[in-house]
């Protein structure tokens, strides 16, 4: 099932299976379960208020072809911003935990514009291509560009991880959710120093929405590409904590990513 199909049918579905192909082992991506309960926030505010920041947490395994529901509620609705937050059941337990804040824009004297990126050339990198058996099934239903950093277990002396992603099927229309699922497709960047295979699992995600999608003066496309910067910032005791720069292709930053990585080596 693509992700549009996906979208639409957890807005009308009591219970939600997500087929294997958006797993990572027995466990459901994580971008996906984010992306699915984030868009159970947008049904409860006002389409014109832009997503404005994302807390995420992964509080359990959210299992890969078995249902579960979706919970949401409005926290406060202000005159400005909304604050909603959303649940993944699965087994009579919370799995996956967002909490989405949204604002209009306002008249303020205050104005600080983040410069435009300088990207490397699309096409000019290393791809990442689907291999069965050896990359997680979920990477099928997307494409990606490595400009910086290393494949996940190949010992990789490097901190940093860097390139252009996109869905395989493109998006009937790019959303807020399609941005959330972009952004964590890519693997957490500690895993290129692993020697080999370990688990790992992200703990929690935040994101800041520096451009909200829905104001940019050239919408994103549904074939799109994004570019992606993340660097680790320390990795101590069994877990990394990592940053994160999300651009569009024309190099506006769209949304800063901080993640806790739980790693098991």
């Amino acid at each position: 099932m693509s992700f549009d199909q996906l979208l639409k049918s957890s807005l009308t579905s009591q219970d939600t299976t997500v087929d294997a192909s958006w797993g990572q082992g027995r466990t459901l991506f994580g971008g996906i379960s984010a992306a699915l309960a984030f868009n159970q926030t947008r049904k409860l505010v006002d389409v014109e208020r832009p997503l404005r920041s994302l807390s995420v947490n992964f509080s359990g395994q959210a299992l890969a072809a078995t249902p579960f529901s979706l919970s949401q509620e409005l926290l406060s609705n202000g005159k400005s911003i909304s604050q909603v937050t959303a649940k993944v059941i699965q087994n009579d337990r919370t799995v996956t935990h967002v909490t989405a804040c949204f604002g209009l824009e306002r008249d303020s004297g205050i104005q600080v514009t983040a410069d435009k990126a300088d990207l490397p050339k699309l096409g000019t990198n290393t791809r990442l291509n689907y291999i069965k058996g050896l990359t997680p099934e979920f990477v099928q239903h997307f494409e990606f560009e490595y400009s910086k950093g290393g494949f996940p277990f190949t010992n990789s002396p490097l901190n940093e991880l860097a390139g252009w992603v996109r869905f395989k099927e493109p998006a009937e229309e790019f959303s807020e959710a399609h941005l959330i699922a972009l952004i964590d497709a890519w693997p957490p960047t500690v895993l290129q120093k692993l020697k080999g295979f370990a688990p790992c699992a992200t703990v929690s995600w935040n994101l800041e929405v520096i451009q909200p999608i829905t104001l940019l003066e050239h919408p994103i496309a549904g074939d799109d590409w994004l570019y992606y910067e993340a660097e680790i910032k320390q990795a101590h005791h069994g877990y990394a904590h990592t940053e994160a720069k999300i651009y569009s292709a024309d190099g506006t930053l769209l949304v800063l990513s901080r993640q806790l990585v739980a790693i098991y080596d």
